[in-house]
């Protein structure tokens, strides 16, 4: 009598079909989500650069026209008579912090100019903005009347000039 031979059918290759697919497709696609998730981190990031830059431009705007009209002279601090150095540009929220900003006044101040004064404001994330760490920084030079005073301060700032205008840093 013969042996049978046993007929062994292609059941299990279809099997081995399927998991090899499956591992190539995993490896493809592993890599690619990866990817995705490191774009759209980068696109977050960025925009929240922006956002600082944009309020930071703002916050200085807003410096420049109060330290116009005044007959101050600023070593580093708040460039706002009350003492604070932060602006809010915006409606508050943890995506949109207060942007702190300080002024310092050259003196004396350029005499190529004809400038009565000159300032430097700086505008921040953090609290200690400086001529080092700042996101936005200006130089302006303003020429006063001669009754600018503590006391008059209607001829103050009759003139405004932008000496400079520097964006940096905005990721601080």
């Amino acid at each position: 009598m013969k042996p049978r031979r046993i007929d062994r059918g292609e059941d299990g290759a279809t099997l081995v079909l399927a998991l090899v697919f499956m591992i190539i497709v995993a490896l493809v696609l592993v890599p690619l989500v990866t990817f995705s998730g490191n774009g759209l981190q980068n696109t977050s990031n960025l925009l929240q650069e922006q956002s600082l830059e944009y309020r930071s431009n703002g916050a200085v705007e807003v410096a420049i026209q109060t330290v116009r009209y005044t007959d101050g002279t600023y070593t580093g601090g708040s460039c706002f008579g009350s003492g604070s150095s932060t602006v809010q540009i915006g409606q508050a929220s943890q995506e949109n912090p207060p942007v702190h900003v300080n002024c310092v006044t050259v003196t004396p101040p350029p005499t190529d100019t004809g400038a009565s004064r000159e300032v430097n404001v700086y505008a921040c994330g953090s609290t200690n903005c400086s001529a080092t760490n700042y996101t936005v920084s200006a130089t302006v030079d303003f020429q006063d009347g001669a009754t600018c005073s503590p006391t008059s301060i209607g001829a103050c700032g009759e003139i405004e000039s932008i000496k400079s205008w520097l964006v940096h840093n905005a990721n601080d």
